[in-house]
């Protein structure tokens, strides 16, 4: 018994710090490096002087922890194509509802930013959710 709880938890931590790793390496790549002029041009009159943390690091636990469930576990017995494209699916509905959200309700908020950012989040979570079951499937698929 005690063997198979240190097994299954060796998965889900290595699956989530695969996860969250990936996708704070990726964030920060298209945040920080690819989309930054987009963002800073289309939403300068949006953007805050002083950027508040704590709400995007909640973001990021409680989004890792769920693209783990949705998209790893759920798919801890298929290919690696199905956790990415229930990943994907997970980006399409969470960043559709932010962005479409977004676009209707705040002035300003561009389809240019609307469109990227959406199209960025399937992309992320897609590849979060595969980096992740890769990182399930990294401890080994066998309790021997």
């Amino acid at each position: 018994m005690r063997e198979n709880i240190v097994y299954f938890a060796k998965n889900i931590v290595s699956s989530l710090v695969v996860i969250y790793l990936t996708f704070a390496i990726l964030d920060f790549l298209w945040l920080g490096v690819i989309a930054d002029n987009w963002y800073q041009t289309e939403m300068k009159s949006l953007m805050r002087n002083q950027v508040v943390t704590w709400p995007w690091l909640v973001f990021y636990l409680m989004y890792g922890g769920v693209v783990f469930v949705l998209a790893v576990v759920a798919n801890r017995d298929k290919s690696l194509l199905y956790a990415g494209i229930d990943g994907a699916l997970l980006g399409l509905a969470s960043y559709g509802a932010y962005n479409l959200t977004a676009y209707s309700i705040i002035d300003g908020f561009s389809v240019f930013i609307m469109a990227i950012d959406w199209i960025w989040g399937v992309f992320i979570t897609a590849s979060s959710a595969m980096a992740g079951w890769l990182g399930f499937r990294l401890v080994g698929t066998s309790k021997d």
